[in-house]
């Protein structure tokens, strides 16, 4: 166990510096024995401060797993309109596909999806349209977003394929997910074996689950 702590305390220190590089105005503090970074959050477009946003990035699943993210200045209203849940997390995009990303980390994450829902954030304040692509909100954005990754569509098969891609291995004499009937070694195998390779078993678990929430 302490050889653990020290691990989790040098990844920690670690994790500081980098940010701190990056995003000087971001401190860290510990609440509880849990970490935080929390501070002014530049909106950064070809080197150019654009707006800041103050905002709390805490880590209840750990520090090497997605953050939630609060605006606490009082600028965004905590409506799914504006993309914000109501507990105050922002909803950038759904994060299993955050996590697909191979260059996935805590400054690819800021420096993409996060600042990117700022620059919209600060777009909407002046009375322009949201100038990114949005999925629906609850299941149907879910189900949009996870059929994008899988190349199909309706609600049976995409929870079928999540099944499937859960599972280590796949065995041919499985009914195929498409739905057909047929064994999935006479129909879509291949495709099914190609998603294993873009899709790990934890991430297809995780996306399933996070359906099963709207159930």
């Amino acid at each position: 166990m302490r050889n653990s702590q020290e691990a989790i305390s040098a990844d920690l220190r670690e994790l500081e510096r980098t940010i701190r590089e990056r995003y000087p105005d971001l401190r860290l503090v510990i609440e509880n024995g849990r970490p935080a970074f929390r501070g002014s959050f530049p909106i950064v477009h070809d080197s150019h401060e654009l707006d800041r946003f103050l905002v709390d990035i805490s880590f209840p699943e750990g520090i090497k797993r997605l953050p939630i993210i609060r605006e606490i200045g009082g600028r965004i209203p905590r409506t799914t309109a504006r993309h914000t849940f109501v507990g105050g997390g922002i909803c950038t995009e759904v994060p299993e596909l955050t996590l697909l990303r191979e260059d996935y980390s805590l400054l690819s994450y800021l420096g993409g999806p996060v600042r990117n829902y700022f620059i919209g954030q600060s777009l909407v304040e002046q009375g322009k349209p949201w100038p990114f692509g949005e999925w629906d909100h609850g299941k149907e954005g879910l189900l949009q977003a996870y059929g994008d990754v899988l190349g199909v569509t309706g609600e049976l098969v995409i929870r079928r394929y999540l099944d499937y891609l859960g599972h280590k291995k796949v065995k041919g004499h499985w009914l195929c997910p498409c739905g057909s009937g047929n064994q999935i070694r006479q129909c879509h195998l291949a495709i099914v074996r190609r998603l294993q390779e873009v899709v790990p078993p934890r991430i297809a678990r995780q996306a399933l689950e996070r359906l099963n929430k709207y159930s």
